[in-house]
């Protein structure tokens, strides 16, 4: 093989890769909008349940901070949903706000803070306290929440900072338990689905034209301008040609 036909085949091989991982990508997102959208257009988590001895559950912070949304609304980046589900009787709170002015609001409050959810496994990290906390709808910098019996769903277009989400009892007092659940919905999921499968089959059949010329046989041709000989068939005597002496 020459390798001009060598570069064809390996670069052929990758754009046939390109065209699988592609593909595949799209097609787990379908599945995935198919099994885990909600009838609001969110893409869901399962729920975990979470509960603490202490005032508040917090998450980790949502840094934001790279995104610009200074030509676009908000909701046209996405929106994210965090639903809160009580298993008491107890209402409930749960907001989000700047990371800085959650982490001043507890200051000194016991807490704990989500710091993973897998597989109906919950990793916490304890931030101790000997304070009480004031009631978190007294809270004024809350870019968005939701109160009261029963499940409650912050819904928030997200906008570029640093975040925390927040869940405690309605009336700040400990032991919170919650069955929870986040979700986000984005107006480009459908175009992103489409580039997906566009770039697949482009990558396919651009694969498929250098893996065909890689490959293929050179065919054999004759020299130009040379002409078939035909050896002269032999002649069979016949008997007048057989004189006797």
């Amino acid at each position: 093989m020459s390798s001009r036909k060598t570069v064809l085949g390996i670069f052929g091989s990758l754009f046939a890769l390109a065209a699988i991982g592609l593909l595949v990508a799209g097609s787990v997102v379908i599945w995935t909008t198919g099994t885990h959208r909600t009838a609001e257009g969110f893409i869901t988590t399962s729920t975990g349940d979470v509960s603490t001895d202490s005032y508040a559950l917090t998450s980790t912070q949502l840094d934001l901070g790279a995104i610009r949304n200074d030509w676009l609304p908000a909701s046209w980046l996405a929106t994210i949903q965090v639903t809160a589900s009580p298993r008491g009787d107890a209402p409930v709170f749960v907001g989000i706000g700047p990371a800085d002015e959650v982490a001043d609001y507890l200051d000194d409050v016991v807490h704990d803070e989500i710091t993973r959810i897998s597989d109906g496994d919950v990793t916490y990290l304890r931030h101790q306290g000997a304070a009480m906390p004031t009631l978190p709808s007294d809270q004024e910098f809350w870019v968005g929440s939701s109160e009261g019996l029963g499940s409650q769903t912050l819904v928030w277009d997200i906008e570029p900072g640093q975040w925390t989400v927040l869940i405690m009892n309605a009336d700040a007092t400990p032991d919170v338990a919650v069955d929870v659940s986040a979700g986000a919905r984005t107006p480009w999921l459908a175009f992103a689905i489409v580039i997906l499968f566009i770039g697949g089959l482009f990558c396919a059949a651009v694969g498929a034209i250098m893996l065909v010329f890689a490959f293929r046989r050179p065919a054999i041709v004759s020299p130009e301008g040379a002409q078939r000989v035909v050896p002269p068939m032999a002649t069979v005597p016949t008997g007048s040609e057989h004189d006797s002496d």
